[in-house]
């Protein structure tokens, strides 16, 4: 298979004349060395653990663009998980001018929230690799769109249609505070669904809105690297003066023009020779005297005489030279029923005005909703006539205004500070709603995606921490540091459907800890193991018995919780009998079973040295202890008995005497 020839944003190397190529002017000026200061970036290579570039799709003047699969969203099954990488060219990375380029391109794109502006998602470094994260666009730069439609241009309303999409670009970057500096063809790039996405604000500059005239002066906004394309560049841009909008009013007039023609309207001169030469661009033959007269405008070289904005224009390419004449159709044809037909046509000429006057009612009332709020909008959606091609014509005029909506509600919640996390499942339902509306917008998708990124990593964030948590028997409440609980709620919060399966590690750590706190009878610390046990490992099989054993013991445990923290507090307490006898049975019939099978002095005395333990914990008349220590009296006396009959005597006489002692205490 060939090798496919080098691409600069999208557009071939091989295709682009010297004018076509933006050109970068620095400040100061730094020695290009070729430094290999990182690993080449080949194909197969995975990047930040996450981006795993597939192939190489371009080249530009400082930078390589990847194609690439974001393994995070194809592991959460989200079906649009392929991205973009363009990355800085390694002989660039020591020249801060070009880092700075590269990530003012990322900042001042991800400000430029639009559905016809490249979305970029992320911008990070590795290995000295610096690189934007952005979508993938599957289409073709208008650079080739031109090409393909030589040598009549596009057709009038084909040519509209973009160009109003490069507009709403622009004039929501102007509005911003942003002017382009660098449009041309290869920096446009039309995807297969029809829609225009302007690249490259890498060289863009800042507007100074709202000037305030007592502030302090500010240092120059502008990049220490600063470029422009001489074949789309106004004279004021080549002469080296500061981007402004009438810069972008030029460079959109001559991109209008090659699209309306195919050719360039100065024969791809720069503008500054164009205008040494007196160049003057034709009129395009498909266009109208009125539209030829706002785009002449808008090429003028003269910065005074190109007093046009890029509203203004494409307000003049949507001119039509027909105007609506249905009100006089409608005059005309009631003066013909008038003057042809008797009392019938009468009756038919007021049905036809109370049609008029209902169309003109629902008319008036789709032109306030054009203008309206787009709250108001959707509240008045559900009372529109049942006309589907008036919904649609709504909802597109609206659309900008909807999205942004929606938008704004989306960051009212991300800024709610009053969680740990946001409210995702509110945000979802608001991108439902967004995207039932609009379910080809790629712009919703893309914020659909990013929420999907938002939402898994705070849930693996969690589900990290509480891993440590438990692996390390950290089971308590905590008020000023992560605990289970806190955990185990914010993962609700992001989403009420997911569910914390422990590993074999956290339920063999909680295990040991159960068993260990039954076998020395920690009242506190299996109360906090009952609880999270019932909150985590009450399903896991490892687990559910303990937990089942926790809920049989939960009251008695609580009982005795209590007891011992007024003990350690110097509080006085009633000692609770009927729950001791549940929480201490185990430890008790375990020494019952062992004082069964001891046939040796040496058996009985250690249980009897167990039994001891107990003195300082439970009282003397507690049921269990009793009953313990007479079952050890019973069993000294019966191995005295056999100790006399072997002639030990004095073996005998101590068995006798600890006997004595346990009866002496069972009379007391």
């Amino acid at each position: 298979m060939a090798q496919e020839p080098t691409r600069v944003d999208g557009v071939r190397a091989d295709l682009l004349t010297d004018s076509d190529k933006t050109r970068f002017a620095t400040k100061t000026e730094h020695a290009v060395t070729a430094t290999n200061t990182g690993p080449a970036l080949s194909a197969g290579m995975l990047i930040k653990g996450r981006y795993l570039l597939e192939s190489k799709i371009g080249s530009g003047g400082m930078s390589d663009i990847y194609r690439a699969t974001d393994t995070f969203l194809q592991r959460a099954n989200v079906s649009n998980h392929t991205v973009a990488i363009k990355v800085l060219q390694q002989q660039f990375v020591h020249q801060p001018e070009a880092l700075q380029l590269l990530l003012q391109e990322a900042h001042k794109t991800q400000q430029l929230s639009h559905p016809n502006i490249v979305r970029v998602f992320d911008v990070d470094c590795e290995q000295q690799h610096y690189f934007i994260v952005m979508e993938y666009l599957d289409g073709e730069s208008l650079e080739q769109v031109i090409k393909r439609n030589k040598p009549k241009g596009l057709p009038l309303k084909s040519a509209i249609n973009l160009l109003a999409q490069i507009a709403d670009a622009l004039k929501h970057a102007h509005k911003t505070g942003i002017v382009h500096a660098d449009l041309k063809p290869a920096n446009i790039m039309l995807n297969r669904a029809g829609e225009l996405k302007v690249l490259d604000f890498g060289v863009s500059q800042l507007l100074q809105l709202n000037h305030d005239i007592y502030a302090a002066e500010q240092q120059s906004q502008t990049a220490p690297l600063c470029g422009y394309t001489p074949a789309y560049a106004s004279p004021q841009l080549l002469a080296g003066n500061t981007p402004c909008v009438a810069d972008d009013v030029f460079s959109f007039a001559c991109l209008s023009y090659e699209l309306l023609t195919s050719r360039h309207p100065f024969e791809r001169l720069p503008a500054d020779k164009a205008a040494a030469q007196h160049k003057q661009a034709s009129k395009p033959s498909h266009i109208s005297l009125l539209q030829w007269r706002a785009l002449n405008k808008a090429l003028q070289f003269d910065v005074s005489l190109r007093n046009i904005s890029i509203a203004e224009l494409m307000q003049q390419f949507n001119r039509r030279l027909w105007q609506p004449v249905m009100v006089s159709a409608a005059v005309l044809a009631i003066g013909c029923a008038i003057w042809h037909y008797d009392s019938q046509q009468q009756m038919l000429i007021r049905d036809l005005t109370q049609r008029i006057a209902h169309t003109s009612a629902q008319q008036e009332q789709f032109d306030k909703l054009v203008q309206a709020p787009a709250a108001e909008v959707l509240s008045a959606l559900g009372e529109l006539p049942d006309s589907p091609i008036q919904r649609a014509a709504l909802l597109r005029l609206q659309q900008e205004r909807m999205v942004n909506h929606f938008e704004q509600q989306i960051d009212q919640l991300l800024s709610d500070r009053r969680f740990n996390y946001p409210d995702y499942a509110e945000i979802e339902h608001i991108l439902h709603q967004a995207n039932t509306l609009y379910p080809d917008s790629h712009y919703l998708a893309g914020l659909t995606a990013s929420l999907q990124r938002s939402k898994q990593t705070a849930i693996e964030v969690l589900r990290a921490q509480l891993n440590q948590l438990l692996l390390t028997q950290q089971y308590q409440a905590q008020t000023d540091a992560p605990d289970p609980y806190q955990i185990m709620a914010d993962l609700q919060r992001i989403d009420s459907q997911y569910r914390v399966e422990p590993d074999s590690a956290e339920t063999a750590a909680f295990s040991s800890k159960f068993n260990q706190a039954v076998a020395i009878n920690d009242a506190v610390a299996l109360q906090q193991l009952i609880q999270i046990g019932e909150l985590i490992f009450a399903s896991h099989d490892d687990t559910a018995a303990l937990v089942i054993q926790g809920r049989e013991l939960s009251a008695a445990v609580n009982a005795m919780a209590q007891f011992h923290q007024l003990q350690s507090q110097g509080e006085s307490a009633e000692f609770p009998y009927q729950a001791a006898e549940v929480f201490y049975q185990h430890s008790f019939e375990q020494m019952a079973a062992a004082l069964e099978k001891s046939n040796k002095a040496t058996d009985i005395d250690a249980v009897y040295d167990k039994l001891q333990q107990f003195n300082q914990t439970v009282p003397a008349d507690f049921s269990l202890h009793l009953a313990l220590r007479r079952k050890l009296a019973e069993k000294y006396l019966s191995l005295s008995s056999v100790l006399l009959q072997s002639n030990q005597i004095r073996s005998a006489e101590r068995v006798m005497r600890r006997a004595n002692e346990l009866m002496s205490s069972l009379n007391s």
